[in-house]
């Protein structure tokens, strides 16, 4: 081998050399770079855990603590007293229309829930009969008059013989006997003419109360309204036994109903007219109707020796959906309350089994840092599940302890 090439070989190896330190301190330093990459890693990563560690220990502590207890928060808003009272819709007005007099139905002239005017023919009984009676004493009437007139005529009479013989000489043509009879006459004459009134106007009032039955013969409408009931067909028989039975049930305008609720008589002191009423009906359950306590009624009522008392209340009805008979569920607003703090009652009965005694007065536990703590409070209106609070050291959102969990 040449001196040249030995030259070129030395300068290869030397650049190899120079190669390999290179990349070796290149290798170097990549590693140096992942290792601190990698302890950071390690680092945030044990960060993590150890916070996650804190965080979990704390919810299960806190978890813990509240699992022990039966909570409920406190809440701000409205507080309503209601009564529930059931009852029966009813128009504000309804007549049962009968039979005045005896007889065969001859026609039935309205059906149900027909809209009738008040004088509007609803039936009508066969009036022959009660034409003949009329004819009768129409023709009764007449022969009174008749012998009325008779017996004017000889009061007439015996008027005209008295004047002439009060006229006339004494003891030439008539004598003072003669004056009296024709005095007496006249007096019977007068009494006769009595009779013949009094027996003119009893002929009168047969002809009145006969002329009344045949006018009867017609049943009408008391009332402007809607037939509820027909208890009627043609050629039915009414006799008097049967006059009290209502033919016809007739109802005032249904777009305004009544509505009769029983209240127990503890609870009766607290409905007043004027208050607002909720209530449904079995045929739309989920449709509240609003309505306003109109009277209060002090007569009693009792049932099964439950006294009670009827408040009534008034309803619109504009649409007729809601039909008379139907069976309503009330609810009385009888106390209000806006914008207070609330807590469950059986917060306020809540008291922890290693408290003392203290004194008398209203108080709740509040749950601070998973602690019971005591709070005073001055409690308001209560609608027997929940208290108004007046005063205390309580904020909406605050757990208040209600019970203890069974274990």
């Amino acid at each position: 081998m040449g001196k040249m090439d030995q030259r070129y070989l030395i300068l290869g190896a030397s650049m190899l050399k120079r190669l390999d330190v290179t990349e070796i301190l290149a290798a170097e330093q990549r590693r140096g770079r992942n290792r601190r990459a990698t302890q950071i890693a390690l680092v945030t990563l044990a960060a993590v855990v150890v916070a996650g560690a804190v965080a979990w220990g704390w919810w299960t502590w806190q978890s813990r603590s509240l699992a022990a207890y039966v909570t409920d928060r406190v809440t701000r808003g409205d507080l309503v007293v209601s009564l529930i009272a059931t009852g029966t819709l009813e128009p504000s007005q309804k007549v049962g229309v009968s039979s005045l007099i005896a007889g065969t139905l001859a026609s039935v002239d309205v059906d149900y829930n027909e809209t009738v005017s008040k004088g509007q023919r609803l039936g009508t009984l066969d009036p022959r009969d009660y034409i003949a009676r009329r004819e009768r004493a129409l023709a009764a009437v007449a022969a009174q008059v008749a012998s009325r007139d008779a017996v004017m005529t000889a009061v007439t009479d015996a008027e005209a013989t008295l004047q002439r013989a009060r006229e006339l000489p004494r003891g030439e043509v008539v004598s003072s006997k003669d004056v009296e009879l024709a005095g007496t006459a006249l007096i019977r004459a007068q009494a006769n003419l009595a009779v013949a009134d009094a027996q003119l106007n009893v002929a009168r009032a047969d002809l009145a109360s006969a002329q009344s039955d045949y006018d009867k013969t017609i049943i009408v409408s008391p009332i402007d309204g809607t037939v509820l009931d027909v208890n009627a067909v043609k050629g039915q028989t009414v006799s008097a036994a049967t006059l009290t039975a209502p033919l016809f049930t007739i109802a005032s305008d249904l777009k305004l109903l009544g509505l009769d609720v029983d209240i127990d008589e503890a609870d009766v002191v607290q409905v007043r007219a004027g208050d607002p009423v909720l209530f449904t009906v079995e045929a739309q359950p989920d449709k509240p109707i609003a309505g306003t306590i109109q009277q209060v009624r002090s007569a009693p009522s009792e049932s099964d020796g439950v006294t009670s008392y009827t408040a009534t209340i008034d309803v619109d009805n504009p649409d007729g959906l809601l039909r008379p008979g139907m069976t309503a569920t009330a609810s009385i607003e009888t106390d209000r309350v806006s914008n207070v703090l609330t807590v469950a009652n059986a917060a306020l009965r809540f008291v922890p089994k290693t408290t003392p005694p203290t004194e008398s007065g209203h108080q709740v536990y509040v749950l601070r840092d998973g602690t019971p703590l005591r709070v005073v409070v001055t409690t308001g209106l209560t609608d027997g599940t929940r208290t108004a609070i007046a005063s205390g050291d309580l904020a909406v959102g605050d757990l208040v302890v209600a019970g203890i969990k069974d274990r």
